[in-house]
């Protein structure tokens, strides 16, 4: 396996390249990239296309809860298994064109939920104070939400917390207040008590804007540790909850996320010396239930959960 494959996979794995979309990106521009050097390597279509499976599937289990990235892979095979590619020359035009319209659609679906998610914003904008907004980890939809509402001059505050054990939140933090956007950054045990109305009319939160790993086709979403708690308690203040993704990370398959493992990672992220005996859990990941999501804010409007699986079906009926 190429040196730089390995690489990448070290980055994503050790949450050094952040944000679904964005690990979705770096794996499309690596089979850019390589798909001469794979020609070579490969005597036929059948061993050009188990050779992009093999770089592809490694890249993609780096982060095995991102469903964009195994979308996207499963898109770039289908296409290459079609009877009408003969040969090698016509495997490399044929994921020369598919990653490009990858980019691009992935590009233009961001135009679109930023937008959708700006409006939102500008929607809920308060008369008499600025809008506070919870989020947390890092999100790269979120974050240029937040930039577009900006932007347009809306009034709004952003609170976030520092996401551990990696600490997310603070590259979320440091981005937003470079651009001059308003952010206060919390520890991340007082998430639920700030979002709820006993923690003051000073921190009265409007809105709980997320990002996502996965959705699944009943509404449901997976993020990063953190958000079920912080979902909860805006379920029972009644404060709208908001997940700001693109439908392309819809889990294929699963009409919920009952079950579903997720990553535990190593112990030492949250105490390198823990003693004997102290045993350690560190979920990646946490599940949102449709329940406690009021929307989400995709290229294709802001949708109700229960809406989800038909634009699904419609847009990218290959993930149903």
């Amino acid at each position: 396996m190429n040196r730089e494959i390995n690489e990448i996979f070290e980055e994503i794995q050790t949450f050094r390249i952040q944000g679904a979309t964005n690990i979705a990106k770096v794996i499309i521009n690596a089979l850019i990239k390589y798909k001469s050097e794979i020609s070579k390597q490969s005597k036929n279509k059948e061993e050009f296309i188990r050779n992009i499976k093999n770089i592809a599937k490694k890249l993609a289990i780096a982060q095995p809860i991102e469903s964009m990235a195994q979308n996207i892979i499963g898109f770039i095979i289908f296409d290459l298994q079609d009877p009408k590619i003969k040969n090698l020359e016509d495997c490399e035009k044929t994921m020369e064109k598919i990653t490009n319209d990858l980019n691009v659609a992935i590009k233009e679906n961001e135009i679109k939920f930023i937008e959708n998610g700006a409006k939102l914003i500008e929607s809920a904008t308060k008369k008499t104070r600025a809008l506070n907004i919870f989020t947390h980890c890092y999100s790269s939809g979120v974050r240029s939400v937040f930039e577009k509402a900006d932007n347009r001059n809306i009034d709004f505050r952003v609170f976030n917390i520092e996401t551990r054990p990696v600490l997310q939140g603070r590259i979320a933090a440091k981005k937003l207040a470079d651009v001059g956007i308003n952010v206060t950054m919390c520890l991340d045990s007082t998430a639920p008590f700030i979002i709820s109305n006993r923690s003051g009319r000073d921190l009265d939160i409007d809105l709980v804007l997320l990002g996502a790993d996965s959705i699944s086709l009943n509404g449901s979403a997976i993020n990063k540790t953190g958000g079920y708690g912080m979902s909860l308690a805006a379920f029972y203040e009644k404060i709208p909850v908001y997940i700001v993704t693109s439908l392309l990370k819809t889990k294929r398959g699963f009409n919920d996320f009952i079950n579903i493992p997720i990553e535990t990672r190593s112990f030492k992220e949250i105490w390198p010396e823990a003693p004997i005996g102290v045993n350690i859990m560190n979920l990646a990941f946490d599940i949102i239930p449709s329940t406690f999501i009021t929307g989400f804010i995709t290229e294709f409007g802001i949708l109700k959960p229960e809406e989800i699986k038909d634009a699904v079906k419609e847009n990218y009926p290959r993930l149903i």
